[in-house]
């Protein structure tokens, strides 16, 4: 009796020990996976976190170098143009009498008197009828507009004089070659403009059909532009008079 009890209990408390053992079982399962996974979450992000700081380096470095390079070619850049400048601020001539013969030579590649030439020949062009009454209208009309190229021609060739080769002159002889083209510029831009005004305002301030007051307008602005095409005209002579008789 004694011996069956003792075995009946040691079966009861197999059975709990199993019945315990296998409801826990699963739990403590989980739980080794969670901790496994929460350790394999916090190494990718070491991971992450080094490949992150190694890639800001790199670029940091990168940059810096980057800076460095672009202020080697400023340097670089800035003294390659202070020599360029040195060197052309060197180039001119030291032979005084050749500058000179050089310069009379290049204000004097068309002739004073044909510059009054072409003056009165441009402005005959510019006189005369433009309406349907005139039969020759078309043609003078052509003559006139290519007396006008003519003559900005003139402008832009005066124009280029300045860029004639600093070793042909001295310095004092540019600088004078240079005002020249200037002043030669200027006043066939005057006479250009007081041309065309005389082309558009002439016949019309001359028709009885005008009336006074408009008349007097046309008048006003043609003066103005005479007036100024006179004053630059005399600048460029003065120009071209000190330089030809200068010794």
């Amino acid at each position: 009796m004694c011996r069956a009890t003792t075995f009946n209990r040691f079966r009861r408390l197999l059975k709990w020990k199993r019945k315990n053992l296998g409801y826990k079982q699963p739990i403590i399962i989980m739980a080794i996976i969670l901790i496994v996974l929460v350790g394999i979450i916090e190494i990718s992000m070491n991971i992450s976190s080094g490949g992150s700081n190694r890639t800001s380096t790199a670029l940091k470095s990168r940059y810096s170098s980057d800076e460095t390079d672009y202020s080697d070619d400023e340097s670089t850049s800035s003294s390659e143009e202070s020599e360029s400048s040195s060197s052309s601020s060197n180039n001119f001539s030291t032979d005084i009498k050749t500058s000179l013969a050089n310069l009379k030579a290049d204000i004097s590649t068309m002739p004073k008197d044909n510059y009054d030439n072409i003056e009165n020949s441009t402005l005959e062009k510019m006189y005369f009828d433009p309406t349907g009454a005139n039969p020759s209208a078309s043609s003078q009309i052509s003559a006139a507009m290519n007396s006008l190229k003519n003559v900005q021609k003139l402008a832009d060739d005066a124009k280029e004089l300045a860029n004639k080769p600093d070793s042909d002159y001295t310095q004092d002889d540019k600088n004078k070659l240079t005002n020249y083209s200037t002043v030669l510029n200027e006043y066939l831009l005057a006479f250009k403009d007081y041309a065309t005004v005389t082309y558009q305002d002439k016949y019309t301030s001359e028709d009885p059909s005008t009336s006074q007051s408009d008349k007097q307008l046309l008048i006003d602005e043609m003066n103005t532009a005479r007036s100024n095409w006179t004053d630059k005209k005399n600048q460029w002579l003065s120009q071209y008079n000190e330089i030809i008789n200068q010794q």
